[in-house]
């Protein structure tokens, strides 16, 4: 295990495979956010990072950057006092199974795999049973909106872990507020994979009225159908992949856009929307699950999912007036400051953690050896 802590008691053990530099998804974004409102409330969090894919030197980086952190195995979370874990890990192993059957924990959903498994069309077999064994070894477990509380009734998963609260995420936003702003660049921002069509984006370029607009990419996994979608269209001199991007590349990548595509068909929270929407950026995105809640009626909404609804928002947004555009981004700015900055959401997690803090250790329902202290893990047919 490496460290910098000063000490070996905490008020909460935050357990993350990510951190805010070096990210790897959002959940680095959520982390930085963490530790600003979490010390506005006078807490004393240890970062503890583990099943991480960080290399030596960004190790390295992240103990030089960042106090009480620790990275190690999950068995090395036994060096460490605090009456609560709270985890966030996507990577679940038998070791950290362990730590959440002989300490009490929260364990906060960033996505319910079992709804990514089938938004990508791929097989997430061993990772969704792992997120339902972990749901179920938390003593409460943290959905980022409703909507997700309503796929975690879907899925049966009250049958693993009825005790659901539900805390939305928030974000430190820096950044001067700018709006309106043109109609020039097109941005998205988000992992690539198929339920964030990131290809919508892109074939707008196609369209009539969109000839001399371009297209800025944030993120990773640029696939052979995207290179092959540029080629076939002759859009490489209009389409600029940056990769992963965070800090000052997130915030150059921001600045240089003036509308924020996000066409997902599922969407636990929106995180880049609320990014978005903090820094004056209007947001062309469907009702998808979390993005109504952080949203609600500031934003160009597609009427479904599919590629013409997407077109005809798009429409809708390059035909608003400057006006329009400052109502608009206004509305969701005024709600990222009431509802969705870091210093709220390090507000409900406070509330959360004193809550649980005030009830008796609940006894184990089951051996300390055998899966769960709950009921017997549940798969729907």
């Amino acid at each position: 295990m490496l460290t910098n802590a000063t000490r070996r008691a905490f008020d909460v053990i935050e357990v993350t495979n990510e951190m805010p530099t070096h990210r790897m998804g959002g959940v680095g974004t959520v982390m930085e956010s963490l530790m600003s409102g979490l010390t506005a409330e006078g807490l004393r969090p240890l970062w503890f990072v583990t099943d991480h894919g960080y290399r030596p030197g960004q190790v390295e980086a992240l103990l030089a950057c960042f106090a009480e952190v620790a990275v190690g195995r999950a068995e090395d979370l036994d060096a460490f006092e605090a009456p609560l874990l709270h985890v966030h890990s996507y990577q679940q192993n038998p070791a950290l199974h362990a730590q959440l059957r002989r300490r009490r924990a929260i364990y906060t959903v960033h996505s319910l795999l079992a709804f990514e498994e089938s938004s990508n069309g791929v097989a997430l077999g061993g990772a969704v049973c792992g997120q339902e064994a972990m749901i179920s070894l938390a003593d409460s477990v943290v959905l980022l909106s409703e909507s997700e509380r309503s796929k975690y009734h879907a899925l049966g998963y009250e049958a693993l872990n009825a005790r659901v609260h539900v805390i939305h995420n928030g974000v430190r936003c820096a950044a001067p507020y700018r709006a309106p702003r043109g109609k020039r660049v097109l941005g998205f921002c988000g992992r690539l994979v198929p339920r964030k069509h990131p290809e919508y984006v892109q074939w707008m370029l196609t369209e009539p009225g969109f000839e001399t607009r371009q297209v800025l990419i944030a993120g990773r996994g640029f696939s052979p159908y995207a290179r092959d979608l540029l080629d076939r269209h002759g859009l490489a001199d209009r389409v600029r992949f940056l990769g992963w991007c965070a800090g000052p590349r997130l915030e150059a990548f921001f600045d240089a856009i003036d509308v924020l595509a996000v066409p997902t068909i599922y969407e636990p929270f929106g995180l880049v929307a609320l990014e978005a929407a903090a820094r004056g950026i209007p947001v062309v995105c469907p009702r998808t699950d979390g993005l109504v809640e952080v949203l609600g009626e500031y934003a160009f909404y597609c009427e479904d999912t599919s590629y013409p609804a997407f077109r005809e928002a798009m429409r809708c947004w390059d035909a608003a007036s400057p006006a329009a555009l400052a109502a608009l981004c206004e509305g969701a700015r005024a709600r990222y400051l009431e509802a969705f900055t870091d210093l709220a959401m390090g507000q409900r997690y406070r509330a959360l953690f004193a809550q649980l803090m005030a009830e008796p250790v609940p006894p184990e329902s089951r051996p300390p050896g055998s899966e769960n202290r709950n009921r017997a893990p549940h798969r729907p047919a």
